[in-house]
């Protein structure tokens, strides 16, 4: 289950199933983590598997999740999407909180939930990855540059 939001990041105190807050196009919140290689201006993205209710086979960010209704925190939350989806052992003191992005994307076929932002710093040749294929089919990575270009192209292999 999930907490119910209104207008802002604050719980309404309602709880759903996530396949009904995703049919009812209810706003709930998640946590996306970056993992960005900075020198060398890179970003791992991870293709979603086919088998997805939101934006499945198309790449998105590195790692992302939903917070439960049990009263897990953003950073926690993080932290287990980071270990299930790629296999990368972190601690919540690696992420770096950037902010809170509203996501209205329920009408294109995705969700609308806020999203707690984190960037997660490495240096991609210190990245070992075990993707969870349950999620994740693939990962890669792309230039900061290049992703920004395929975003503003319109192109559909990107969420």
């Amino acid at each position: 289950n999930f907490n119910m939001f209104l207008d802002t990041p604050r719980s309404t105190g309602m709880k759903k199933s996530r396949k009904l807050v995703h049919q009812d196009q209810e706003w709930h919140c998640s946590a996306h983590v970056w993992i960005v290689d900075p020198k060398k201006r890179l970003v791992l993205l991870q293709k979603r598997s086919p088998a997805k209710d939101t934006f499945p086979g198309w790449y998105d960010i590195s790692a992302a999740g939903h917070l439960e209704a049990d009263g897990a925190e953003p950073q926690e939350t993080a932290v287990r999407e980071v270990a299930e989806e790629l296999g990368l052992t972190i601690k919540p003191e690696d992420l770096e909180f950037v902010f809170i992005c509203p996501a209205e994307q329920a009408p294109w076929g995705g969700c609308n939930a806020y999203e707690h932002v984190y960037f997660l710093l490495q240096k991609r040749e210190n990245c070992q990855f075990a993707i969870g294929s349950a999620e994740v089919t693939s990962v890669k990575w792309i230039s900061i540059n290049e992703l920004k270009a395929a975003w503003k192209n319109g192109d559909e292999e990107y969420v």
